[in-house]
Formats: structure tokens, C-alpha cells, sequence
């Protein structure tokens, strides 16, 4: 009889582990979907954004999520005079949806030189904005930053409604901050004389490691510093 008994627990303790074992290889992490769509030169009716409830994973020149967040130490200047500094987090949880192509829109809660409200695919990241002057509503999407050929690529950019010089540099040598050490970096920079000029360092698939901002006081056509931004630490699913 104990015989019996033993060999029914081993048999059911063998099943259930086989069963345990089965039910864990088919658990799969959370895949990531590559974006490689180009809305560069898009216009979308106010009415085509929809505010929409999205968990899901983007991969690309930088990976999105709502889990996803980076830390900087953000120093403020007052036209180049230093007033203070503080640990502020970035991150994407407000999503939008452009309804005729589908493609999910991610809104920061900080700056640090990217769109307000940006698309990231593998190559390139998009900002989003009202047209100004439109006698109806309507969203206009523009590449802002992508991935070049060559060393140092120059073209055509923007502030708002401000024209600006744009440069895009592979950097040789890795940047170091709290954060670790980053190599193949790319410099962007965004300067319009006597209005403002951004520099932000960027690395592919993490996203931006440091941040400078300078402005033109009112009145003034001379820019001085306002913000640096150093990333300190970052989590990214």
C-alpha cells in the first residue's frame, strides 16, 4: 500500500513539474516593435490625433515605453549667471494616435532638447505640431534628428517658427557621466544667431546623455546659457 501511495506522489509530482516547466518556456517577455515608418512632411487633421491608452514597447533611435524613464541633474541659468540645481525625470505616458497611419505619438514631460511630442522609428525622430495661422486645426509632423552617412552632415532646421542652422557630428570619443560611459554618440545641434542655440548628445537606442540650452535675453541679440541637463541614470524595458 505505501508502495502504491509513493508511486501515485511520484507520478503526480513529476507531472506537475513537467507542467510547471511547460507553462514557464511559454511566458515570453513583452516583444518590442521596431518603427520604421517615415511620417516626415505629414499633415493630419486636428481630429485624426486621438488620445489612446498604449503599453506597448517601440524600439528605435529611441526606445519608447511607458515604463521607460532617465534621470538628469538639471543645472538653471539665468542669461549665464547659475540660480540652481535639481534631479528631474523624464519620461513618455501620455501616447496619441494619428488615426490614418496608425502610428503612436509620445508626449515628454521635460525638455531636454527633443519634440514636446515626438515619433521615434530606427532611424530618425519626428516631432509634431499645431500649424500656425491655419484657418482649421491641423498637425504637421517634420523630421527633426535622424541618422546620417558620413561624419558631419549640415542642413535646414528650426525653432517653432524660427529658422535655425542645423549640424549633426559622430563623435570619436565616448561620453562619461553619472550614468556610464556612452561611445558612438552624435552631436545635434540647432543654432539661430541671436535667438537661441541647443547642443544635445545623443546615443542610438538610449537616448540623450546631455542637453545645453542658450537664449537671447528680450531685447537683446546676444544668447547666453539657461539650462544644462546631465543624465545620471536611466531604465529602459
Amino acid at each position: 500500500m505505501k508502495h502504491k501511495i509513493l508511486l501515485i506522489l511520484s507520478g503526480f509530482i513529476l507531472f506537475y513539474s513537467c507542467k510547471k516547466e511547460s507553462i514557464n518556456r511559454t511566458v515570453k517577455e513583452e516583444s518590442c516593435s521596431i518603427q520604421t515608418d517615415n511620417p516626415g512632411l505629414r499633415s493630419y487633421p486636428a481630429d485624426s490625433l486621438k488620445t489612446v491608452y498604449y503599453t506597448g514597447k517601440n524600439c528605435g533611435l529611441l526606445p519608447l515605453n511607458t515604463k521607460n524613464y532617465w534621470i538628469y541633474l538639471d543645472s538653471f541659468f539665468t542669461d549665464g549667471v547659475f540660480q540652481k540645481a535639481q534631479y528631474d525625470t523624464l519620461r513618455f505616458e501620455k501616447t496619441f494616435q494619428s488615426i490614418p497611419d496608425g502610428l503612436i505619438w509620445w508626449q515628454a514631460n521635460m525638455e531636454v532638447g527633443l519634440p514636446e511630442f515626438l515619433y521615434s522609428s530606427d532611424s530618425g525622430i519626428f516631432s509634431i505640431q499645431e500649424r500656425y495661422f491655419s484657418p482649421t486645426p491641423v498637425w504637421d509632423a517634420r523630421k527633426e534628428f535622424s541618422l546620417f552617412s558620413g561624419e558631419t552632415v549640415s542642413y535646414l532646421t528650426h525653432f517653432d517658427d524660427n529658422a535655425a542652422l542645423g549640424k549633426s557630428v559622430k563623435l570619436e570619443d565616448a561620453l562619461n557621466t553619472p550614468a556610464g560611459q556612452f561611445p558612438d554618440c552624435i552631436q545635434f545641434e540647432k543654432n539661430a544667431r541671436t535667438f537661441r542655440k541647443d547642443e544635445i548628445f545623443f546615443k542610438p537606442g538610449v537616448g540623450v546623455i546631455k542637453y545645453s540650452q542658450e537664449k537671447a535675453p528680450p531685447g537683446s541679440p546676444v544668447i547666453k546659457l539657461q539650462k544644462i541637463s546631465t543624465l545620471v541614470k536611466f531604465h529602459i524595458e
